[in-house]
C-alpha cells in the first residue's frame, strides 16, 4: 500500500507571522543561489513579501535605527511567489 506525502511548503509559509525573520530559498535562487533573509512583511494568496533592508534614519536623530543621512529611502522589499519557494529556515518558536 502506497502512502502519500501531504507536506506542502505553502502550508508552512502561511504559518509565518509578520515581523518574523526567516531565510527563504526558491527554485529561482537568490544571490548566488543563497536565498533571501528578511523580515516577513505580508503573505497573500500568491506571494510572500520580505523586507530585506530597513529604511535609513534621517540625519541628526539620536537613537534611530539605520544609517544616518539617507532619509527618504523605503528600504528593500522582495516579492517571492509561493509556488517558487522550496525551503524556509526560521528560529524554533
Amino acid at each position: 500500500m502506497a502512502t502519500s506525502n501531504s507536506f506542502n511548503i505553502i502550508n508552512t509559509v502561511r504559518e509565518l507571522h509578520p515581523g518574523q525573520t526567516v531565510t527563504v530559498f526558491t527554485s529561482a535562487g537568490g544571490t548566488g543561489g543563497g536565498g533571501y533573509t528578511g523580515v516577513v512583511a505580508r503573505i497573500d494568496s500568491d506571494n510572500l513579501y520580505l523586507v530585506l533592508s530597513l529604511a535609513a534614519a534621517p540625519s541628526g536623530v539620536v537613537g534611530a535605527f539605520g544609517t544616518p543621512g539617507a532619509a527618504g529611502t523605503l528600504g528593500a522589499v522582495t516579492t517571492l511567489p509561493l509556488n517558487q519557494i522550496t525551503s524556509i529556515t526560521q528560529n524554533a518558536l
